[in-house]
């Protein structure tokens, strides 16, 4: 029995599916994605990223986060992104603009490029206020989520410094290329583990969320003054929202006990409940 092959998606079917979900000229766009979720594309990234800055015109804006560790000094230039090939070749595009911040930096490329991403290295966090997160809000941009889900939407983060969630952190980590000491401090950091993806339904049933498909990836636009209008209210009346049920989880467990009894917190309980992965966010308290 044979296995049907999908087809080979074309700078052109890209086109065509973001017209029919409403993406247009003008347009000020924050995308995550995942390049494999596609299936096969002819022209690959640069095919994506194309069809994007083309559909959007000459007046729209297309940005996306290039988020990288922290256990290397952060480059501009050099440090590659951590979040996918199709951020990877657009932050090195010659006409990309990428903010100054450690972890959270932003590339854009399009009319508000140069506001989205000057003065990134000035804010006091990396997620909220003169960021290119609150930035692309007060543009009334969209969230384009290609190939992956809210749990890489960056723009969460945004949301837990606005309630000033009380598990987010103050961690010291090795200074940027361009600073000025041997030391960068990042206040509000999001440790570990979150349930972003408990947000999704909420955002489709109150119509703020237009689905659809790019060849075999699923395709979810979201406006992002809508996310904050519905999200905030709901982190306001519940601020452990993002925080999971999985009594195996050491970093949900420890920032329920955080709300809970933040006097009471016994950090043995963790010493031994770790897998080998170093990078894992459960794991992480």
């Amino acid at each position: 029995m044979s296995i049907r092959q999908s087809k080979t998606i074309t700078k052109s079917d890209i086109l065509e599916s973001l017209e029919l979900m409403d993406i247009k000229k003008g347009d000020v766009l924050l995308m995550h994605s995942a390049l494999s979720s596609m299936g096969a594309v002819k022209g690959g990234s640069d095919a994506v990223i194309d069809a994007f800055l083309e559909a959007i015109g000459d007046e729209g804006t297309l940005a996306m986060s290039t988020l990288t560790g922290w256990f290397q000094p952060y480059d501009p230039d050099n440090s590659p992104s951590a979040v996918g090939l199709i951020s990877e070749v657009f932050r090195n595009r010659p006409e990309a603009l990428r903010s100054l911040h450690p972890v959270h930096s932003v590339a854009a490329i399009g009319k508000h490029a140069e506001y989205i991403t000057e003065g990134h290295e000035n804010c006091q966090t990396g997620c909220g206020e003169g960021t290119p997160y609150l930035k692309l809000r007060e543009l009334g941009g969209k969230i384009v989520l290609l190939g992956v889900d809210n749990d890489r939407n960056t723009m969460m983060h945004s949301l837990e410094e606005a309630i000033d969630a009380l598990y987010l952190r103050t961690l010291d980590i090795v200074a940027p290329v361009y600073w000025q000491s041997d030391t960068f401090t990042l206040k509000k950091f999001p440790p570990g583990h979150r349930d972003f993806l408990s947000v999704t339904r909420a955002l489709r049933e109150n119509d703020l969320l237009i689905e659809g498909m790019i060849g075999d990836a699923c395709v979810k636009i979201i406006d992002i003054r809508g996310l904050f209008d519905l999200v905030l209210g709901m982190l306001k009346e519940n601020p452990l929202l993002f925080i999971c049920e999985n009594e195996h989880c050491n970093s949900c467990h420890w920032s329920r006990l955080l709300y809970n009894a933040p006097d009471k917190i016994d950090l043995s309980l963790y010493e031994h409940n770790h897998c080998d992965d170093e990078t894992c966010e459960i794991c992480v308290i």
